[in-house]
């Protein structure tokens, strides 16, 4: 089946989404870039981890740490709550970029923060970035190693096409995604314990529903040459079994929004007789910005930011999610 390209509204995934970390007994092959291609991750084994995100604004701790923070965004494994990983980041109107990362083991600050890129972005979008800062690792060999980091970041929107994954627990999923790819090349120049000088790498895949841009699956690749690490994380997004029952609803119902890019008023039309029960805008950071329990097909956003925004509408008969962009 041949799908059009979708932009990606937004990096992050929506606040409280929870992932299965997952390994695979077959291949996971993310090597192949391109336009309607098909990935059949249909081996895939829960690990019996998971994780959620949420997203908060940074406190003052945070400012002091990674100045320019706007966003943090926490993944919190609910197996251990107290195993958190961090991500620190800049969000002007639609354009993010990162300004830290911090878990129980490292710490990076980006003094010359990582641009992602400023959403939404569509296929063949592709940047990339100098980055430079400190970091902090911990090893229980060596000991705590500390020192500065340059390289690159880039940023490519490289594939789109239909994404299958095996049930491990919550549904299977079969649906249109594009895939977004992120790559760090550094180089570590360690001063404390001694001075040393390393290659370090981090590649990200990120695949976003066409439909309504949840961030369905996602692998990261971290490898340290100085201290052997070749780490990698498969997570998949659960439960996907809701998830697939809203697409199937959504086939056959329509829901168009007018204007869109909007200024002032936002009018939602519905093409069978329904009654909407609620209205949901999210920004790209993942928080809530507006809230609606009535039956309007009207709602005035004209105190709004301008940038993109996911509209989350629920009725009588299902719910919708759409992109929006207010100018």
């Amino acid at each position: 089946m041949i799908f059009s390209q979708v932009p990606i509204a937004g990096f992050n995934s929506l606040s409280g989404s929870n992932y299965a970390e997952v390994t695979s007994s077959g291949s996971v092959d993310q090597t192949t870039s391109g336009p309607n291609l098909t990935w059949n991750f249909t081996d895939l084994v829960a690990t019996g981890t998971q994780n959620e995100d949420t997203y908060n604004p940074p406190t003052p701790v945070n400012l002091s740490n990674y100045p320019g923070t706007t966003n943090v965004a926490t993944i919190t494994n609910t197996n251990n709550p107290t195993n958190i990983n961090y991500i620190f980041e800049k969000i002007e109107m639609s354009t993010v970029s990162l300004t830290g990362v911090e878990r129980d083991d490292l710490q990076f600050n980006y003094t010359n923060n990582a641009l992602i890129g400023t959403f939404p972005l569509s296929y063949n979008t592709v940047s990339s970035d100098p980055v430079s800062g400190s970091f902090t690792i911990a090893n229980t060999q060596i000991g705590t190693i500390v020192g500065t980091f340059n390289g690159t970041i880039d940023v490519v929107v490289d594939a789109y096409g239909t994404l299958q994954l095996n049930d491990i627990g919550e549904g299977s999923y079969i649906g249109s995604v594009t895939r977004l790819k992120v790559v760090q090349n550094l180089t570590l120049n360690a001063t404390s314990p001694f001075p040393v000088s390393a290659a370090a790498s981090q590649t990200s895949y990120y695949y976003y529903d066409n439909n309504n841009n949840n961030l369905i699956f996602r692998t990261n690749n971290f490898v340290v040459g100085l201290l052997n690490v070749n780490e990698t994380v498969m997570e998949s997004l659960l439960p996907l079994s809701t998830l697939n029952i809203a697409e199937n609803n959504l086939e056959s119902r329509e829901l168009t929004i007018v204007p869109n890019p909007v200024n002032d008023v936002l009018n939602i039309h519905l093409s069978q007789n329904e009654t909407i029960s609620s209205i949901v805008l999210i920004d790209l950071s993942g928080r809530q910005v507006l809230s609606i329990n009535d039956h309007l097909t009207s709602i005035s956003v004209s105190n709004l930011k301008a940038g993109m925004y996911i509209a989350n509408i629920a009725t009588d008969k299902g719910a919708y999610s759409k992109k929006i962009l207010k100018k």
